[in-house]
């Protein structure tokens, strides 16, 4: 792994939205340099994201990387959907004095981004009143998106078919929500991962291609993967929780009106997002351009190919 010790990267800052519920985000990468705003992953943290900080330095990309509400540090929002997560961006954006700047969504950050331009595509139509209070905010500010390895819309019986049985199994239960949620997220399982994170290790080789294999190899790309587990499983995983329910029902995205240029990526050999999401994506998205990597996984793209990713994007935004 060739980035600064994870410790080292660590800026916790803090937003607060107006009804005072706080959001916790780092900063790495180039100080200076053109910003993205980072979506992590399912379960993971803002952490995620010092997987980042050596091709973000090299390019001179700024990566500011969010917590999701009830994730790590940022505090829960029980009542949020994945089309409010905008709310959020803008007041990090604004707390931070960002004219413009960029998205990038990995793995379950994907839906995020797309609320993120679906609500500016909603805004510039001039029918932001039925996509929420705040889109004029966002118009004129979002410079590029980009998807990595993005989770497709699992609400939808297709892409949930193509999904692993085992990772099918536990969505199933997320849909429905209350008692049968605790299965997958219950207190003992909460409570062992975040204290024992490196039990996850084995789970995340049981669907990855050669090229995943080979990165997770590293034992300091696993140890960033271990924390951001730890940081999901934080207090009773409220975020995840949120979250396996809300990627198994409706999330509110009319993608054909999502005209803003998006970028994906994705590698052919993923086990654990099939490339049919991203296909999937490629196909309903009006402006979308996806780049199929042959051979490569779900951790090797962002990973491995994570300089001309960024550099894509900031290139877009300039």
């Amino acid at each position: 792994m060739t980035t600064t010790d994870p410790p080292a990267l660590e800026q916790l800052a803090f937003a607060t939205t107006p009804s005072g519920r706080r959001i916790a985000f780092s900063q790495l990468g180039a100080a200076e340099g053109p910003p993205l705003i980072y979506a992590h992953g399912f379960p993971s943290s803002r952490r995620e994201a010092w997987l980042l900080h050596a091709a973000a330095c090299a390019v001179g990309a700024r990566v500011i990387s969010l917590d999701r509400p009830g994730y790590g540090d940022s505090e829960p929002d029980p009542k949020r959907r994945i089309t409010d997560w905008p709310d959020d961006v803008l007041c990090v954006a604004d707390t931070l004095g960002l004219e413009r700047f960029g998205l990038i969504g990995v793995s379950g950050g994907g839906p995020y981004v797309l609320a993120c331009a679906w609500r500016l595509a909603r805004a510039q139509a001039g029918t932001a009143a039925a996509a929420g209070t705040t889109p004029p905010a966002l118009q004129g500010r979002l410079a590029s998106c980009g998807l990595v390895c993005p989770l497709g819309p699992i609400y939808r019986d297709e892409q949930l078919a193509q999904m692993h049985w085992a990772a099918r199994a536990n969505l199933r239960l997320g849909q429905q929500g209350g008692w049968l949620t605790d299965l997958v997220f219950g207190s003992p399982t909460t409570a062992l991962l975040e204290h024992w994170p490196a039990l996850v290790e084995n789970t995340r080789s049981l669907v990855a291609p050669a090229a995943d294999r080979a990165v997770l190899a590293d034992p300091e790309i696993n140890a960033v993967l271990n924390r951001t587990i730890a940081d999901a499983m934080r207090n009773g995983a409220p975020g995840a929780r949120q979250d396996l329910f809300l990627y198994t029902h409706d999330w509110d995205i009319a993608f054909p009106e999502i005209d803003l240029p998006i970028r994906i990526w994705h590698g052919q050999a993923d086990g654990t997002v099939p490339i049919e999401h991203a296909r999937w994506y490629a196909q309903h998205l009006p402006n979308a351009t996806l780049t199929e990597l042959a051979d490569e996984g779900h951790y090797s793209v962002p990973f491995l190919h994570s300089r001309a990713i960024l550099a894509k994007l900031i290139a877009a935004a300039a």
